[in-house]
């Protein structure tokens, strides 16, 4: 599937998401010659570290290096609130994704699932939907959300809807770039058996990758491909 894709785009509500998620699928999509940017879309530690500069800045910074090592590039950020993407008016969401989108020309589109636990990503989600529906002109082929540790899971336990993958990539060329990434998020790793630790990224691949049969896999859901 993944010679489908020519000019990516991964979105992440804050900084660490587009690992957690895609992390083992870009390295992949760069070394096919594809280009991959990440847009993170909120300013990352707003509410979490109130008044704090010096670690919104640590945090980016921790972006560019982790991306990096992946070969995908950092769009500037967005700046939208941190842990409040809630109290923004959907229709602003949706416009200013929609000109990065539209800007960028990007066919594929990677974003977190509806089904998380995380209020940011349902409403990432939500305006991913609006900016990259299709009519005629759009330049988006292929719409997939991501899984993403510490949210998608609980989002499986306590909402009607869990995370129903229906593409699995194997990444099992490539889950050491995905943990050397990871790793370069020393403002959100954890220690195990927290499940933003580097063994429990891990465990989750290795689970993903042996329900197809693989040793690690990254899952999505496929809202739609033309």
């Amino acid at each position: 599937m993944l010679q489908l894709f020519n000019k990516i785009l991964v979105i992440a509500a804050h900084p660490d998401d587009e690992i957690l998620g895609v992390g083992g699928t870009i390295p992949q999509l760069v070394k096919m010659g594809k280009q991959v940017d990440v847009l993170i879309f909120t300013d990352g530690s707003s509410t979490q570290y109130f008044d704090n500069d010096a670690i919104l800045e640590d945090k980016f910074h921790e972006a560019k290096a982790a991306n990096d090592i992946l070969g995908s590039k950092v769009l500037p950020r967005a700046d939208f609130p941190d842990m409040r993407l809630d109290t923004i008016a959907h229709v602003d969401k949706n416009i200013a994704l929609g000109k990065i989108i539209s800007g960028g020309e990007y066919d594929t589109v990677f974003v977190q699932d509806r089904t998380d636990i995380n209020k940011d990503h349902n409403e990432l989600f939500e305006s991913t939907l609006v900016a990259c529906r299709p009519y005629p002109g759009q330049k988006v082929r292929h719409l997939l959300s991501y899984y993403v540790n510490s949210s998608t899971e609980w989002g499986n336990l306590l909402k009607k809807e869990p995370f129903n993958p229906s593409v699995f990539i194997d990444i099992s060329e490539t889950i050491e770039d995905k943990l050397r990434a990871m790793a370069e998020y020393t403002t959100e790793i954890r220690e195990y058996p927290h499940p933003r630790s580097i063994e429990a990224l891990r465990n989750s691949a290795k689970y993903f990758g042996n329900l197809v049969g693989t040793e690690y896999a990254e899952p999505f859901f496929l809202v739609y491909s033309i």
